[in-house]
């Protein structure tokens, strides 16, 4: 479904956005991460909409596109399956990954910041730099959103949504990927077959959520 408006691109911080004049959950029936093509003037994107609450979503626009045109502009929105910033040219897909993950070889990276990549690095057998060129992520900036992006570009299946603990009794899937509560960031950590690869000793009471990835 496509839809069209005019509205005006407003900043708010360092950032700009440009706000959906309309309900979103009404008109597309969805809630939550949203993905959609945009198409702001003669500049289209692909972006996920920031929910506000009740319904009011708002565009990321980024600042060299805000630059460029003026306050008022005419907008297209179309809702997507999911973004293909990494996967539209993938040469693997589901029926055939990068490779069959029937083993996991421990990884290391000098530099601090790339727990995810690391984390992609042992599932495919590539290196971390050759990840890192592909999510195009410097440090720190890993999610598990860019974690979904990467498993699908590299053909390798996961379950569609994300398991939060919540502080319950959970048992860990044979392999998946773990977010930590480390200090004042979170961390990503590779668990296979009852093993947590990586070099911090993990505590079950510290796991936010895990992506399991199907082997």
């Amino acid at each position: 479904m496509k839809c069209r408006f005019v509205e005006k691109i407003f900043k708010q911080g360092n950032r700009y956005f440009i706000e959906i004049p309309f309900n979103v959950w009404e008109e597309f029936g969805q809630k939550g991460m949203i993905s959609v093509k945009v198409s702001i003037e003669d500049y289209p994107f692909e972006c996920r909409l920031i929910p506000k609450g009740e319904g009011i979503y708002y565009i990321p626009v980024a600042k060299k596109i805000a630059d460029q045109i003026k306050d008022v502009v005419s907008v297209s929105l179309e809702v997507i399956s999911g973004l293909t910033r990494i996967n539209h040219d993938s040469p693997y897909t589901k029926e055939n990954p990068i490779r069959k993950i029937n083993s996991i070889e421990s990884v290391s990276y000098p530099k601090d910041g790339y727990c995810g990549q690391i984390c992609i690095a042992m599932l495919t057998g590539l290196s971390v730099d050759e990840v890192i060129n592909i999510m195009q992520t410097k440090a720190w900036q890993c999610s598990f959103t860019k974690l979904i992006e990467t498993l699908d570009y590299f053909g390798i299946q996961h379950n569609k949504k994300i398991t939060y603990t919540k502080g319950k009794e959970f048992t860990l899937p044979e392999c998946c990927i773990v977010n930590i509560k480390d200090e004042n960031t979170s961390h990503f950590v590779l668990y296979y077959k009852g093993k947590y690869y990586d070099t911090k000793s993990i505590v079950l009471s510290k796991i936010i959520g895990y992506l399991e990835i199907i082997i």
